[in-house]
């Protein structure tokens, strides 16, 4: 778990994730936690199942690496968005996030903040070179909170702008 100033950054395991999945709510519920109204969309559901399960149930593999960690803002207590990456490292340490706030937290720096503590965790681990991440080319909020933890613009066309981050 990575802690923050105003947050809990928590990883799901195996049979959390799963829970997660089939009630969002029932899985808040069941931590003393407010659900997120948004955190569980279809594509997030179908990339849990499809790509972060089979993973995250792989012995060989590192299972932080291959879920979905929860933002909880610890104040009130309620699951506020969520981030993950995209695999392991690959053979230039390199890593990929996405990420995600509920509408009613955003533009309040949790997704800021959030980033800041997964930098902070991820400069422990010597595996990992550079944090890459994706958003639509007109996504400038989240472009920001990215440029606010020394993300650096790597690849820009019409639809989508990279960011990398040399830790």
């Amino acid at each position: 778990m990575i802690k923050t100033k105003r947050l809990l950054i928590r990883p799901l395991m195996g049979d959390e994730l799963k829970k997660h999945i089939d009630s969002p709510q029932e899985f808040a519920e069941c931590m003393g936690l407010i659900p997120s109204p948004i955190l569980m969309d279809k594509n997030t559901q179908e990339a849990i199942l499809n790509d972060l399960l089979p993973n995250i149930e792989d012995s060989n593999k590192d299972p932080l690496f291959y879920t979905m960690w929860i933002v909880v803002e610890k104040s009130e207590g309620a699951i506020v968005g969520g981030i993950c990456f995209h695999g392991e490292p690959d053979v230039n340490g390199e890593v990929e996030i996405g990420y995600g706030t509920d509408y009613g937290y955003r533009n309040k720096g949790i997704m800021t903040e959030t980033i800041a503590g997964l930098i902070h965790w991820l400069k422990t681990d010597d595996k990992v070179k550079i944090i890459r991440a994706e958003t639509e080319a007109d996504n400038t909020s989240s472009i920001r909170v990215l440029e606010k933890n020394n993300f650096k613009i790597f690849q820009r066309n019409a639809d989508y702008v990279i960011l990398k981050l040399k830790l």
